[in-house]
């Protein structure tokens, strides 16, 4: 690519350059210029630097003009990269590898503009050591692009969905082809050009994809604002409660400490009782703004027996309608996990059996050890949960119930998934669900 390219298709590079003008024009003035329509419009920018810089090399035989080629080439990965990421993980604001992309784009891009300037940067910019870093640097990014779209697209819940997430994969994988076989040539591997009949079809294939389902687009961008506008809601909901809650809990010490003056044992045990679910309250107002910022987590050995006899303990104080069965393995690892965000799944686990069965429910919770995992399950005789319904049990404010917000398990997940664990679900025979709790040991 470092290279003047004597086969250099002129009209496909002035295509690329008027096509990709005439989609950044329109992102401009038709849509809602959401973080999405952003990255689309600036990886429209860089192919037309890419493309224009070749066709003044080409023209003008002068190396220097390669300089401004590798910039827009440069940025393309990452820009596409963040593209994806911006629909397959709409909840997120950032991701780990957005920043280490941008790092490696912006020092490749830099190298390219100094070698204007500089020298001795020249024989690193026009020789095959760039193309080197740029295939060391972005084959995690062209390949985790590949598979995230993979696994989102076996997971999406509609066509509509899938046919947003078929065009970007369509498209990433013409760009990975077009850059290998620009990329390659520097290393003397005999491939044909591809880049700039590429920069046609992959700009394309992603516009036509973005204004085909820019309803959908918009849809999400408005979903997002609304999940920040409910977090700082739900942050400000939290810090008025958690005032009276603090004097609640302060007030609870002190009558725990008059308690042990009498030696009322079993006043005792309530007192503390009211002191640990002011802490489990306490957490649950902390995580409810899980739907935009991350859980607080506080990892420790724990003994998963006993957080589950205890919470069953709370359970039964609570006067839940439904007769638990404990079956737990006595031989089961300890596991790192955060014992108050433990115990409120499982309690949500308790309580959702409890709604779903009636007043001759049974609910079975077994612990085994399958390494590399500590299983813990949850199995009622309830009615079980609607087939078509089980793939959305987990979503936020999804509930089959009259009562409830239907955040109770989509907390759970979360918290599990911040664990490294996973939850599953299923119907059991002949009637009855069974949730399952896998956790690392």
């Amino acid at each position: 690519m470092n290279q003047i390219l004597p086969t250099l298709n002129v009209p496909l590079a002035v295509i690329a350059i008027l096509i990709n003008f005439v989609f950044a024009i329109l992102v401009l003035v038709r849509t809602s210029r959401t973080l999405v329509h952003i990255a689309f419009f600036f990886i429209c920018i860089s192919v037309i630097v890419w493309n224009l810089g070749e066709l003044i090399r080409y023209f003008t035989g002068k190396q220097m003009w390669s300089n401004l080629s590798l910039i827009g080439s440069a940025m393309i990965p990452t820009l596409m990269f963040h593209f994806v990421i911006t629909q397959i993980r709409p909840e997120q604001k950032s991701s780990v590898w957005i920043v280490p992309a941008y790092t490696f784009s912006f020092f490749l891009a830099l190298s390219s503009i100094l070698a204007f300037y500089y020298q001795g940067i020249q024989p690193f910019v026009h020789g095959a050591m760039w193309d080197v870093c740029y295939f060391i640097f972005f084959t995690p990014f062209y390949l985790g692009l590949i598979v995230m779209l993979m696994n989102a697209i076996k997971k999406a819940k509609s066509e509509d969905e899938k046919s947003r997430l078929c065009y970007m994969l369509l498209a990433g994988i013409i760009g990975v082809i077009t850059v290998v076989t620009d990329h390659v040539q520097t290393l003397n591997v005999p491939v044909p050009p591809l880049g700039h009949l590429g920069s046609v079809f992959y700009s394309s294939i992603l516009a036509i994809g973005l204004f085909k389902h820019r309803t959908a687009y918009d849809i999400l961008a408005q979903m997002r604002m609304k999940l920040e506008v409910l977090s700082e809601m739900a942050a400000g909901i939290a810090h008025e409660i958690r005032n009276p809650l603090s004097s609640i809990k302060g007030a609870s010490n002190l009558l725990s400490k008059e308690l042990k003056k009498f030696g009322d044992i079993k006043s005792q045990e309530y007192a503390d009782l009211i002191a640990e679910e002011i802490e489990r309250l306490n957490n649950i107002l902390i995580n409810f703004q899980y739907f935009t910022r991350p859980l607080k987590i506080d990892k420790g050995l724990v003994s998963v027996n006993e957080v589950i006899q205890k919470t069953v303990k709370l359970a039964e104080s609570d006067t839940l309608n439904i007769k638990m069965k404990l079956e737990l393995s006595p031989n089961l690892p300890m596991v790192e996990a955060d014992a108050l965000s433990m115990k409120q799944v499982f309690f949500n686990m308790i309580k959702n059996a409890a709604d779903a069965c009636n007043s001759e429910g049974e609910l079975v919770i077994r612990t085994e050890y399958i390494a590399p995992w500590v299983k813990i399950s949850f199995s009622d005789n309830g009615q079980g949960v609607l087939p078509e319904l089980l793939d959305h049990i987990f979503e936020p404010f999804f509930t089959t119930k009259t009562t409830g917000m239907g955040v109770g398990l989509a907390i759970s997940k979360r918290i599990i998934e911040a664990h490294n664990g996973r939850i599953e679900v299923k119907n059991i025979l002949p009637k009855g669900t069974q949730f399952s709790i896998f956790l690392p040991v």
